[in-house]
């Protein structure tokens, strides 16, 4: 597959990361209607005081402790395996990501329409978790890519159920959350293409999916959308239910699912371009030196 491939993915998840940010806040953040309907949509589902909890402690490990010792493991895994680039790169989409986030999360205005005048666009804990299980996927060796792109889309989407259950963000922060992400993670992919460092080129050509570009994600459809239902049958069982009105329950199921999907083709994107990058053989000692 053409090195264009990997630049190809890269740009889509790019473009449509960016575009999801965009449609958050002009459509959701910026209107009467979208603010009313995103503030609905964070009360229509709830869950257990006990599930609560579980949630409440599995959102308490993110700190910056934390993503200091997930970052120095991944950069650590790919510096033994002599991929330089993908350190690179995956430093870039946690710093990256977190830096953006909380950019837009201070610089964002919210207009006045009687929901709160403080932005909470995006989440920052959703970053946290999928730009670290993002840069995780980008040096992991290619044997481990499916295994950890089901952890990857789980991980995600699990996080931005927890923020929308504990009442800490609307739906309208995770999805922008993982738009910002997937810049990143689009970024991060034409950093660890060896010859990314042409890209005049790539951002000239029309946004098109690239080739093999479609056999790439169908491969990795399973394991990223079955990390996110994994995550949505967790809920389930752990006492998942609708709150308010009854017709929540339709609003609840619909919000879940979206997220569960933006987040498992993300990852499946990201995934994806990973498997039509170029190959570059690892290096060897010289046993005559």
């Amino acid at each position: 597959m053409g090195r264009i491939d990997a630049r190809g993915i890269g740009r889509w998840l790019v473009a449509l990361g960016g575009a999801a940010v965009a449609a958050c806040v002009v459509l959701v953040v910026w209107t009467h209607l979208g603010q009313r309907a995103d503030e609905r949509s964070r009360w229509s589902v709830a869950v257990p005081w006990r599930t609560s909890r579980i949630l409440s402690e599995w959102l308490g490990l993110v700190s910056v402790e934390f993503i200091a010792v997930v970052l120095a493991v991944v950069v650590l895994l790919a510096l033994a395996r002599r991929r330089a680039s993908r350190a690179f790169a995956a430093l870039l989409v946690v710093a990256g990501a977190n830096v953006t986030t909380q950019v837009l999360k201070a610089v964002l205005p919210r207009p006045d329409h009687g929901i709160g005048v403080d932005n909470t666009l995006p989440s920052g804990h959703v970053t946290v978790v999928t730009s670290l299980v993002l840069a995780t996927l980008l040096v992991v060796p290619a044997s481990w890519r499916r295994v950890v792109a089901l952890l990857a889309a789980g991980a995600g989407t699990l996080t931005g159920a927890a923020v929308l259950l504990q009442r800490w963000h609307r739906p309208s922060d995770v999805i922008a959350a993982y738009g910002v992400c997937a810049v990143f993670a689009g970024l991060g992919l034409l950093l660890a293409d060896r010859t990314s460092r042409r890209v005049d080129s790539a951002w000239t050509q029309p946004l098109r999916l690239p080739r093999g570009a479609a056999s790439a994600l169908a491969r990795h459809a399973l394991p990223t959308f079955g990390g996110a239902a994994l995550a949505g049958v967790f809920l389930l069982l752990a006492g998942l239910v609708t709150h308010g009105e009854a017709s929540n329950v339709v609003v609840g199921g619909v919000v879940l699912t979206a997220m569960g999907v933006v987040c498992a083709t993300l990852v499946g994107l990201t995934a994806a371009g990973l498997d039509v990058l170029p190959a570059a053989p690892e290096r060897t000692v010289d046993a005559r030196r």
